[in-house]
């Protein structure tokens, strides 16, 4: 288990994962930019074979490759790890706004969602090869490449190394020091068609059928969901439609996120959202709903929380008192956790404003974590 001895060696290496922290912060790395990600993992693969893994790379189809380090240990259990390379933002981000350190925080695309949380994985790795230790009888290290639109590639890979594993760590970052996430909402995607009849609207209007009119009433019932079903949030994110103002829109389309804490909640906002798609107000549109959970709800089970319980202790033993903490994003944690495989999530280091240009994390932080 962890000991105050673990800390101070772990001190130590906090100057080298800084070092290496910049370096990933400053590849330019978004989901859509595979020769950024590609280099992530070039940067990634020595560093894990230095420590004994045996490192595959393997390509993506569309996006970047996905690394998978796997090495034996002397312990019991087999255990994954799960880190994301790429990050949310576009391209030249990286060059725009680089790594910096100021007043005890570091700051850059991507430094708290995740590549710090890869770090973190890593150096635990580093800290118990440097301590002699090999405490499991196997560890797999995913480094997968497109996390941040909800694995599409990289998914299938997830779930078939959750289905070898006893325990996941997934390494999501952490709002608190002694915070670490053991439930998460799934994850819904919609898109919502709408057909309608164009006409001139000025000459003609009365032929036209307005999808976007149609649209528009869609939108306020399926924002309506949200106080249907406890626990679940709806949200139209985006809406497009129409080509002119003085043509009365044939098309119309909205994308739909949903968020629900278990299974029957998922179930039940996805019948409610068809219910609610199923007959348009407007005569002579149509409509089409596409999608459904690309998450299932990652709900804490038995084995669930006995990890959480072993992670409690190791934390006790730094004088720290662990929380368990449930959040309406989603992770690859959700896919683990789907597998029945023991998952505990939110692992990464602390900071905080992901997805946001002030996005960052805590130095101080770094050796317990």
């Amino acid at each position: 288990m962890t000991s105050p001895a673990h800390l101070t060696t772990a001190t130590t290496l906090v100057e080298s994962f800084m070092d290496d922290l910049r370096m990933l912060v400053n590849i330019d790395s978004g989901t859509y930019r595979p020769e950024g990600v590609a280099q992530v993992a070039t940067y990634l693969r020595p560093r894990f074979a230095e420590l004994g893994f045996e490192v595959e790379q393997r390509p993506g189809r569309e996006l970047g490759p996905q690394l998978v380090a796997r090495r034996a240990g002397t312990g019991h259990g087999r255990v994954l790890l799960i880190g994301h390379m790429d990050t949310v933002f576009p391209e030249g981000e990286p060059a725009r706004r680089p790594f910096k350190v100021a007043n005890g925080r570091a700051f850059g695309p991507g430094v708290f969602d995740m590549k710090s949380g890869i770090l973190i994985g890593l150096y635990a790795l580093r800290l118990l090869a440097a301590t002699g230790e090999a405490p499991f009888a196997h560890a797999t290290f995913l480094c997968n490449s497109d996390e941040e639109i909800g694995s599409p590639e990289s998914g299938p890979l997830v779930h078939e190394l959750a289905r070898e594993a006893d325990a996941a760590i997934v390494l999501e970052p952490g709002h608190g020091r002694d915070q670490v996430t053991v439930a998460r909402k799934g994850v819904g995607i919609y898109t919502l068609e709408v057909g309608g009849v164009a006409a001139h609207a000025g000459v003609e209007p009365e032929r036209g059928r307005s999808a976007i009119h149609e649209l528009a009433q869609r939108i306020v019932a399926i924002h309506a969901l949200n106080a249907a079903i406890a626990g679940v949030t709806v949200n139209v994110g985006t809406i497009s439609g129409g080509e002119r103002p003085n043509i009365v829109a044939d098309h119309a389309r909205a994308q739909i996120d949903v968020r629900a804490p278990s299974a029957e909640s998922a179930h039940a906002i996805d019948d409610a959202l068809h219910r609610v798609c199923a007959t348009p107000s407007v005569a002579g549109t149509t409509l089409h709903l596409t999608g459904g959970f690309v998450h299932q709800p990652f709900e804490q089970s038995a084995a669930s929380a006995h990890l959480f319980a072993l992670a409690q202790q190791s934390a006790a033993e730094l004088g720290m008192t662990l929380v368990g903490t449930s959040t309406g994003g989603g992770s690859d944690g959700n896919s683990t956790a789907a597998e029945g495989v023991a998952t505990l999530d939110g692992m990464g280091l602390t900071g905080d404003l992901a997805h946001n240009e002030g996005e960052f994390v805590n130095v101080a932080d770094i050796a317990p974590r």
